[in-house]
């Protein structure tokens, strides 16, 4: 009788646990994660490059109709970058990145922000720098004025000139957002812009490396964004001229 009693109680105990647990899942809501495809890499430049041809990147944005729904919005995909005047500095960051960089996951996105990578900036002021639309799209970045070339966001896919980029947040030597034609004492890099990591007392010889990446963006149902993994982009040297 008595080991009967303690079978109904462990049952009652159970049954008051499972409960609680029912509860608290339908009350906090079971975490959503959203599969965001990040954008396809179609060329990568190099600092080494130095072929004017070559002095630009260009990557594919994904879209699916599948994501437009009422619990997630594709928004489009953004580009990051992170100027430096250390060679060992960008690299050294670069693996961070992608040490952390996963399929499906933002992790990577988070690491690059926390290393202070900022958005790049368009003329047109357009976030993200490129709008998701009804099909893929191929893009093309130029930053700086190369012979014969001229910077530019560029829609190859519809043959459509997007913008020009600019340096996001800048202004300690010069006003406003500046380019990435370091032409002059008031266009370039200086240790108190927050696109930047300058090592204090390394002569660069007036080079400098950009690294960047791009990522897809989308919003879900609460307003709260999300991001993809991270393409990289490739990273490129530009000469102070």
């Amino acid at each position: 009788m008595r080991n009967r009693q303690v079978s109904i109680q462990k049952r009652i105990i159970f049954s008051v646990f499972a409960g609680i647990a029912c509860l608290f899942f339908f009350a906090c809501g079971i975490p959503v994660y959203y599969v965001i495809e990040p954008p396809q890499i179609e060329h990568v430049a190099t600092y080494e490059t130095t072929d004017y041809h070559e002095r630009h990147f260009s990557f594919t944005c994904p879209y699916s109709a599948s994501s437009e729904n009422s619990e997630f919005t594709l928004l489009g995909t953004d580009i990051y970058y992170r100027i430096y005047n250390n060679l060992d500095d960008m690299n050294s960051d670069i693996s961070s990145i992608s040490s952390r960089n996963s399929e499906y996951s933002d992790s990577g996105y988070l690491k690059m922000v926390e290393l202070n990578y900022q958005q790049l900036w368009l003329t047109s002021g357009e976030s993200p720098v490129v709008k998701k639309t009804s099909s893929t799209r191929t893009i093309e970045l130029r930053l700086c004025t190369d012979t014969g070339y001229s910077p530019r966001l560029y829609d190859l896919t519809n043959n459509n000139l997007i913008s020009y980029p600019l340096r996001r947040g800048t202004g300690s030597s010069g006003s406003g957002n500046m380019t990435f034609d370091f032409d002059s004492e008031n266009n370039h890099p200086v240790s108190g812009d927050q696109d930047t990591k300058i090592r204090e007392g390394y002569d660069n010889e007036g080079a400098w490396y950009v690294n960047l990446y791009a990522v897809t963006v989308g919003r879900d149902s609460s307003l709260a964004y999300q991001y993809s993994s991270l393409l990289h982009l490739g990273s490129l040297k530009i000469e102070e001229h």
